[in-house]
This record gives C-alpha cells, sequence and structure tokens, in this order.
C-alpha cells in the first residue's frame, strides 16, 4: 500500500465511549462518529488524552480499532495511538493492529500514532524508527507531549524530542507528520527544522493555542466531540480554506463569534475534559454511559455546566 499524505484540517481527539462493564460502548461509538464524521478530517482513536489509551488493555484498543473501522470503512482518515510502556510492547501491539487491518484488507487511511519518548530516550531513536516503519503497510505521526512524559513514574532527562532529532527522524520517508504540545518558542523551532521536507505536516496539539497562534496543517480538538461543526469551520478558516465562504457578509464577525464561542467552552471542560465532556455526551444520549478508565479522575460536578452551555448557545 502506497503510504499517502496525512490530511490537513480537524482532527477530533475522541473520546472511547465504554460501557459499564468496561468493555467498548458499541452504540455509544457508533452514535459518536454519526456526529463528528461530516466535519472531520481524521480521527484519532485511544489517544492518551481523551482517549484514555494509557487505562485501555490492549485488547479493548484492538476491540476499539475492530470496531471504528468497521463503522468508518475508509470515509476518512484514523490516527491510532499505539505507544506501549517499552520498545517490546509496542512492536507488540503494532503488529497485532497491523494484523487486524491485513485479516480484513482494510483499505481506508490509517497511521499510527506513536510518543516516542513514552518508552525511549531520544538516543537511538533514529535507529529505532528505521526498524520500526521498515515494511509496515500504513505510515507513522510522532507525538511530542512534554505533558504526557511528565506523567511517567521514572526520571527522564527531557520530555521532548531534541529538534537536531526530529530533523534526522523527518528523514524516514513512512514518517508524516507530528502532533505538537509544548511551548511556542519550540513549535517554531521545530517547523523551522522540518522545512527542507514539504510534505511533513506539523498539527498543533493545543485547542488554545491554535485558537491565537494557527498551525500549517491542522489542529488536534477535544472539543470537537461537543462542537465538530464549529471547530471545522474555525480550523478551515484558520487555513485559509474557507475562500467561498469569505466573500459573504459578516464573515469576519460570525467567525470572530465563533472563536469567542469556542474559548468559553474550553474554559468549561479543561479542568478534567474525558470526564466533563463524556458526561455532557450523556447527557445528550449520544453515549450509554460516562463510564472512564481508572487512570480518569473523578470529578464532582454538581451541576452539568458543559450541557446547559450547549443547550443555551444550540451547538451541534
Amino acid at each position: 500500500m502506497e503510504a499517502k499524505k496525512p490530511p490537513k484540517g480537524l482532527i477530533v481527539d475522541l473520546i472511547t465511549p465504554l460501557d459499564d462493564k468496561g468493555g467498548i460502548d458499541i452504540e455509544g461509538l457508533d452514535s459518536l462518529l454519526k456526529k463528528v464524521l461530516p466535519y472531520a478530517s481524521a480521527l484519532l482513536l485511544a489517544s492518551p488524552q481523551m482517549g484514555e489509551g494509557m487505562g485501555l488493555s490492549l485488547q479493548l484498543k484492538i476491540d476499539l480499532l475492530e470496531k471504528a473501522t468497521a463503522f468508518i470503512q475508509g470515509k476518512i482518515p484514523i490516527f491510532f495511538w499505539i505507544s506501549e510502556d517499552s520498545v517490546e510492547g509496542t512492536k507488540k501491539a503494532l503488529a497485532l493492529q497491523e494484523d487486524l487491518l491485513d485479516s480484513y484488507d482494510y483499505r481506508g487511511m490509517v497511521f499510527w500514532l506513536d510518543s516516542p519518548l513514552f518508552y525511549h530516550s531520544n538516543r537511538g531513536l533514529y535507529n529505532h524508527y528505521d526498524e520500526l516503519t521498515l515494511d509496515k503497510r500504513y505510515p507513522f505521526v510522532l507525538y511530542n507531549d512534554p505533558g504526557l512524559i511528565r506523567l511517567l513514574e521514572r526520571s527522564l532527562k527531557r520530555c521532548n524530542i531534541r529538534t537536531s532529532i526530529l530533523k534526522d527522524l523527518s528523514k524516514i520517508g513512512n514518517i508524516k507528520a507530528l502532533i505538537f504540545r509544548g511551548s511556542l518558542t519550540r513549535a517554531n523551532n521545530y517547523q523551522k527544522a522540518l522545512n527542507s521536507r514539504s510534505d511533513f505536516w506539523f498539527y498543533d496539539g493545543d485547542e488554545e493555542r491554535f485558537l491565537e497562534h494557527p498551525s500549517l496543517s491542522g489542529v488536534l480538538s477535544i472539543g470537537a466531540n461537543i462542537a465538530p461543526r464549529i471547530w471545522n469551520t474555525i480550523t478551515r478558516a484558520s487555513l485559509g480554506m474557507l475562500e467561498e465562504d469569505s466573500q459573504k457578509r459578516d464573515y469576519l464577525n460570525q467567525i470572530w463569534e465563533m472563536g469567542r464561542l469556542l474559548k468559553e467552552l474550553i474554559q468549561i471542560y479543561k479542568q478534567n475534559p474525558v470526564w466533563i465532556i463524556k458526561r455532557a455526551l450523556f447527557d445528550l444520549k449520544i453515549i450509554g454511559s460516562h463510564a472512564c478508565t481508572t487512570i480518569t479522575k473523578p470529578f464532582n460536578e454538581k451541576n452539568s455546566l458543559l450541557t446547559e452551555f450547549i443547550s443555551q448557545h444550540n451547538i451541534e
């Protein structure tokens, strides 16, 4: 299978709907996918943030991939987080997930999302990826998130991929993009290091920063679980992909108002996004349970402020 470019635009960091027994809520997953698919450029599944990937067993991840691909049927690209707590564990997860897709000859675009510093140091990273990506059917996207690395119960010298190493990694043809969380200074340094490869995409993993300083390729959005249409419009406008709408009367005012609404939305769920967004999706009868994995801290909320905000502003 020829490796293709990842899409530009809105990547939805999808929650993992779980039933009360801890399995995949299939009906909830289907319902949520129906809500977001018309507006997403790609989906991220089993992410360490909204997807609770660190709290999902390998078997649950495989179940999630199987159920999601059966529904999506290649309509849009899928990013899937493969990182485990060791090199061997990551290789095993990758092999099982590729075998799953091969078993029914999945024809859609899939990108393996990997957080290298989750299980590997900067030292020897190029050789690791030179081996890991060799002869794989699906291409890779890197995920740099210092906040994720700081959660690990081990001391590491660095929480970010070194800029010089990222430059080297970009020479590996089967690595196609980077999702970045971190400082604006580092983001600028990374993008300069990637200038030599015009087909390498750089996505912003921080919604708030994207609203102020949009990246060139798109955004990984938490809030798109709730407001996919608005996030789609804002992302396309930020990337210059709304030329047909820019001539409409009050275009700038509408975009500004949407951006303001998203900023308010972020402030409501940012304290505990997984729990709060799952609770709202449950209240809206999109998923059948607001069950979370053990990595998500409980959140005692007297009133469902997010559900009230969604209803008040008629968000869909």
